[in-house]
């Protein structure tokens, strides 16, 4: 059953480029697994293409999906990380999530290419795409989420001489949702961007506030308040998000606790401002951090409770990367964390918050290990995530406000939240967060 949009879309999908963009959960990509089927048959001769931000992604976006309606007799699983079959086809699968990603398919002449959240590939990529579809009557069916109206997605869907069919998807499309449940959503993001965003699907610039569904009484919880709402549960990960210097920004270590429900909760953080408590260099802090650590340690069991670890640490900060590194043991897993672009990384945020995906205790203050003294009053996260507004160009934070815990936030949730759809990407063994 499809709804009067989604037949729209599958009588009129017949161009060499048909994007599907708009709202979240408005039906677009449930019509894309349909019209992918028909291009693959049409193209059986031809090479296929799937790529998705990650195959991670992709897996669970598009081919998880068209296993539960075509079957997996006929949707296979990835095939040694590239391949999948369907319906007998055997189709490339590919992960567009940064500038390298151009090398997966240079030199492959495809007849159909499929591209899954298509506003979160590079460019590039986008363009050696078009090269590539060189075989008799080649065409691609994309599926996104709007970005902002200068997006090179936006200028190619508004190009009069491209042969594209774009369709936009509002949530008033979707008939099949509850409407209990529509009704929510508008409340949650209503006086936002996010309401235009992801209830009406327009692209749309950031502005205002960065953090507006962050809100004080839903999201920043006492211990036992937290305990009352989501239970007490085992940490089954901790996501230790890094941002600092040390000249004249601060050093932050927010830590992400993942609850085996996959609950995600800020538990004590590390704080250094050295406005207050004077200039370290990374070396000078490792004693601190390591006591940190060893607090929440004895605090939280987490070796007792083999409970996992992964470090990520903003790029920029390359000399306490390094330093981290060296001083701590390999079971933290310390990465650089240079999945950076701003608007994506903020949505994420922002859509965790709207759905209490993530949540931040209240301890009353800090342990300010610098000083040795606890330091009574409000969180530094909570000031920067209530205080934080884009600059005059809405491409950047205004850098006015203070940022570096939200950073160091922003790193942990997006290392563990994929995207603003797709929030439960519970960390892998085998693959440790790399995404493929």
């Amino acid at each position: 059953m499809f709804s009067p949009k989604q037949e729209k879309v599958l009588d009129n999908a017949n161009k060499r480029w048909n994007i599907l963009y708009g709202a979240t959960r408005s039906g677009k990509t449930h019509v894309s697994y349909f019209m992918a089927i028909k291009h693959i048959r049409e193209h059986w001769n031809d090479r296929v293409l799937f790529a998705g931000k990650t195959l991670n992604t992709i897996d669970r976006n598009v081919f998880d999906p068209m296993r539960e309606i075509f079957g997996s007799r006929y949707i296979s699983d990835i095939i040694n990380k590239r391949e999948i079959y369907i319906f007998g086809k055997r189709c490339y699968v590919v992960g567009a999530n940064d500038d390298r990603a151009i090398t997966k398919i240079q030199g492959a002449g495809l007849g159909y290419a499929y591209l899954d959240e298509l506003t979160t590939f590079p460019e590039n990529f986008f363009q050696m795409l078009k090269s590539r579809l060189d075989e008799p009557g080649a065409c691609c069916d994309a599926t996104c989420n709007p970005e902002s109206p200068s997006h090179f997605v936006k200028a190619f869907i508004d190009n009069p001489e491209v042969e594209v069919y774009a369709e936009h998807f509002t949530i008033y499309d979707n008939p099949f949702l509850d409407k209990d449940f529509v009704r929510a959503l508008e409340n949650e993001y209503r006086g936002t961007v996010y309401f235009d965003k992801w209830i009406l699907g327009k692209w749309v610039k950031a502005e205002g506030l960065v953090f507006p569904l962050f809100k004080r009484e839903r999201h920043f919880l006492a211990p036992d308040e937290f305990a009352q709402r989501y239970g007490r549960n085992r940490i089954r990960y901790v996501i230790w998000g890094v941002d600092g210097a040390n000249t004249n920004d601060s050093t932050a270590i927010e830590p992400l606790a993942i609850m085996d429900t996959g609950q995600a909760v800020r538990i004590e953080h590390f704080y250094h401002n050295p406005k207050i408590n004077g200039q370290l260099s990374n070396e000078q802090l490792v004693p601190y951090i390591l006591r940190y650590l060893d607090d929440l340690e004895r605090k939280y069991r987490f070796r007792e409770n083999g409970t996992e670890f992964y470090m990520p640490v903003d790029c920029a900060a390359a000399d306490l990367q390094l330093t981290l590194a060296y001083h701590l043991p390999d079971k933290f897993n310390v990465n650089k964390f240079t999945k950076k672009d701003i608007m994506q990384t903020t949505d994420v945020v922002n859509n965790a918050f709207s759905r209490s995906a993530v949540c931040i205790l209240n301890f009353g203050g800090y342990y300010n290990y610098i000083r040795g003294e606890f330091i009574k009053g409000d969180d530094q996260l909570v000031k920067d995530l209530e205080l934080m507004v884009w600059d005059k160009d809405n491409k950047k934070y205004d850098s006015s406000v203070p940022n570096d815990c939200a950073d160091a936030f922003r790193y942990a949730v997006c290392a563990y939240y994929d995207n603003p759809d797709n929030l439960w990407e519970t960390p892998d063994e085998n693959r440790r967060y790399n995404n493929g």
